[in-house]
């Protein structure tokens, strides 16, 4: 199943397997940084694939000379996509994102609040009105990340690139934006599967949305 740098941090393959079990997902492993999974939820389709770029070898380091402080310090680039079905019978298409406005007056950099300068818009703007409630537009105002999430005829996605430190056998905690926990982080091991059902209920939310 992979590499445990430390005890208590279950690998991906672990996580998502956990997960699986708790989603009724099929869920395929394809290396150490790489899973794919995939069924039901809410009576809904819904698709996960978390890729990490792999390190370079320590040979490779030795044979180029990257052996520095910054090549151990650089980070990982993270892909994420998290597919959710829908039937959205309007046809209605575009985008939602929910990101920081730094040209906001009430931004005030380094507070740790995702409120701050936080905002919440569709393209087009009537896809608001089609896409969100109350509900989903306040779960887009308590996260940390600046997402896009693109509605489609036939299902809404996900997409999302992040950068982690390597070094830890549960760096996709950092890395994955599913993976993010909203709120006060659980100790381990639970920490590792904490995020993605938030997310994924957050996806089939605004998917119930589109569908009404």
């Amino acid at each position: 199943m992979g590499r445990r740098d430390n005890d208590g941090e279950p690998t991906l393959g672990q996580a998502w397997t956990t997960l699986g079990k708790q989603f009724g997902l099929e869920v395929e492993e394809r290396g150490e940084r790489s899973i794919r999974a995939r069924g039901n939820v809410r009576g809904r389709s819904v698709s996960v694939e978390i890729e990490g770029a792999a390190p370079r070898s320590e040979f490779a380091r030795f044979l180029f000379s990257l052996n520095t402080v910054s090549s151990r310090n650089r980070r990982e680039k993270w892909h994420t996509v998290l597919t959710v079905g829908c039937s959205n019978p309007t046809g209605a298409t575009g985008t939602i994102s929910s990101a920081v406005d730094a040209n906001d007056p009430e931004w005030k950099p380094g507070e740790y609040d995702p409120r701050s300068g936080r905002k919440v818009r569709t393209d087009p703007p009537t896809l608001a009105d089609r896409a969100l409630c109350a509900e989903t537009h306040e779960q887009l105002m308590t996260i940390m990340d600046d997402v896009t999430i693109e509605v489609h005829a036939s299902a809404i996605t996900l997409e999302h690139d992040n950068m982690a430190r390597p070094g830890s056998g549960a760096n996709y905690v950092a890395g994955s934006v599913i993976h993010h926990y909203q709120g006060s982080p659980p100790p381990w091991p639970a920490r590792a599967t904490a995020g993605p059902p938030w997310w994924i209920d957050l996806m089939c939310d605004l998917a119930d949305t589109l569908d009404r």
